[in-house]
This record gives structure tokens, C-alpha cells and sequence, in this order.
């Protein structure tokens, strides 16, 4: 990550801040953008830059926080998401996106950590009971630094199958093997009877733990890739690399019960992510991706 921000982008800021910026320090943050932790007049915000050349990246983040946000606020969810200042092109290649900055808190104390936790799970079943339109036809957006597409369908299985696994497949073929197609061709045939039929809901799209903030204020979601999708992609995506503790779970299912044997079918949604691991970062994640696959077609 660049330790100082690009003299380019400055004029832009001053003019969206207000004033100039009276400190910038660099926060930890993905392969795509440099992060950083701005003080300024009108408080503290965070900077999202990048030279990526991913057309319309940070528009599709500001559309996709301006989804959550509405929907958290109109609930009320209980779930904080950050509000967007500004975003944009600036000279040099680089795009932009300002945001307010929720302050995390460590969880210092078993009190705080229940009770985080608890809303965690609370705000995200009153998230996802929210009524939406239909499968898809959320704008279009993206997963990590892969394009991620959201056309509308009639169901969970033709949307995951058509607007998830299909492209990544696409572009996992150097990767992949025909016996590999031919076991995912066998998903397809079968996805229809693995996913529980359940109205859509408002998904955040990229829920691992490195994008659950806890707030002194509750409980924050950073960093989207939403969609009008199955609700269980959250709670698998929580499931996927660990670090999200059971009672946010039991909060879930106290408030808005999964289907039985959802435990089991976040292998299946989790596909998507592995996949896009692949594409993303190589046959490192292969392995598991087929381990995975493997257990689903044991279902």
C-alpha cells in the first residue's frame, strides 16, 4: 500500500472535505485500494483509493452502502454502515471514495463481547427478513476485483447458478479439469433441489469476518458486494474462513430461523467465493475448492 496519498487526488478531497486534511494515516486493507484513516475539520473519515482500472469500482461500492444503509436505518436492523461523502475519478488513473469512519473498539470484556455479538446476529436477520424485488436486479458490482453480475431471475438456483458459479467458472478453465466441469455440471442439474425456496433477501455478499466491524455504537458491516440474493450466502460466507463467533449465529436463528440444514448447504454457497479465490489468487484453492464440491454432491 502507498504510505502517502497521491498528490492528484488532494484538490478533489479539500474540495469534498470542506478543508485540508489534517492527518492521514494508512489502515490495513485489501489487494485493490490503499486505506487510510483521515482526520479533518469535519472529523475523522476514511479514504478508499485505487489504481485498479475496474471501471465504475467505486460507484458500485457507494451504491451497494447506500443499500445496506437505507434498509439497517429503515428496520431498524441494528446494524451501522457507513455513510458515503464522495466518490469519483481524479487524474493519474485513480478512483476514489470517502466514507465515515466507524470507530472500531477492541471486545475488551465478555459483557461487551455477548452483547455484540447478539446484535450482530439480530441486525443481520432483520437485514435479510427486509422484502426486496426479486432475485438480482441489484446494479451490477463487484467481488474483490472480479466483476460480479446481477441480473434478474425468477429463483435462488437459476441466480447462483447464472450470475455466480457460471462466470467464475468461465474463467477458472485454465484451472480446471474436465472431470472438474463434469462435477459441476452435476450441481447444476441438481441446485434446484439443494436450495430451500425462500423469498429474497438484501445480502451484504462478502460477509467474512474481516468485514464485520464492532463499534462502541453496535455492530458495522464495511466493504459490500450486495445483491438481491439467498440469505444463507451471508451466513456461509461467515462460516468460510473462520472468525465469527456461534452466539452471532444463535442470535440469527433466535430471531429468524434458517431452514434445516443450512450448516450443510454453506458448502454449496461457498462455492462461489472459492471459485473466485481461484481466479483471483491461483490453484492454491483448488484443493479445498474441490473438497467442497465434493461434499456438496454428497448432500
Amino acid at each position: 500500500m502507498s504510505r502517502s496519498i497521491a498528490p492528484s487526488l488532494m484538490p478533489l478531497l479539500h474540495h469534498h472535505l470542506g478543508g485540508p486534511i489534517l492527518e492521514a494515516t494508512p489502515l490495513s486493507g485489501g489487494d485493490i485500494s490503499d486505506v487510510y484513516r483521515l482526520r479533518t475539520g469535519r472529523g475523522d473519515c476514511v479514504l478508499k483509493a485505487s489504481r485498479r482500472a475496474l471501471p465504475h469500482l467505486f460507484f458500485a461500492e457507494a451504491q451497494d452502502l447506500g443499500l445496506l444503509r437505507e434498509a439497517a436505518l429503515r428496520r431498524p436492523a441494528g446494524l451501522l454502515v457507513p455513510d458515503v461523502i464522495a466518490y469519483g475519478d481524479a487524474p493519474g488513473g485513480w478512483q476514489y471514495l470517502l466514507q465515515s469512519y466507524l470507530p472500531p473498539v477492541a471486545e475488551t470484556s465478555q459483557g461487551y463481547e455477548a452483547q455484540s455479538q447478539e446484535a450482530l446476529g439480530r441486525g443481520l436477520a432483520a437485514l435479510h427478513s427486509a422484502m426486496v424485488p426479486g432475485f438480482g436486479g441489484t446494479a451490477d458490482n463487484y467481488f474483490g476485483m472480479l466483476p460480479q453480475f446481477n441480473p434478474p431471475f425468477q429463483s435462488a438456483a437459476d441466480f447462483f447458478w447464472n450470475a455466480r458459479l457460471q462466470p467464475q467458472l468461465r474463467l477458472a478453465q485454465e484451472h480446471l479439469s474436465g472431470e472438474d466441469t463434469d462435477r459441476f455440471e452435476a450441481l447444476r442439474q441438481r441446485l434446484p433441489g439443494l436450495i430451500p425456496t425462500e423469498p429474497p433477501s438484501l445480502v451484504h455478499g462478502d460477509m467474512w469476518h474481516g468485514n464485520l466491524l464492532y463499534t462502541a455504537a453496535g455492530p458495522a458491516l464495511i466493504d459490500p458486494a450486495a445483491a438481491y440474493s439467498h440469505r444463507e450466502v451471508d451466513l456461509a460466507a461467515m462460516k468460510l474462513f473462520g472468525g465469527v463467533p456461534e452466539r452471532v449465529f444463535d442470535a440469527y436463528a433466535e430471531a429468524f430461523p434458517p431452514a434445516p440444514g443450512w450448516q450443510d448447504r454453506a458448502n454449496l454457497w461457498n462455492l462461489y467465493p472459492l471459485l473466485a479465490h481461484v481466479n483471483m489468487f491461483g490453484s492454491g484453492y483448488l484443493g479445498r475448492t474441490r473438497a467442497t464440491l465434493n461434499t456438496v454432491l454428497n448432500l
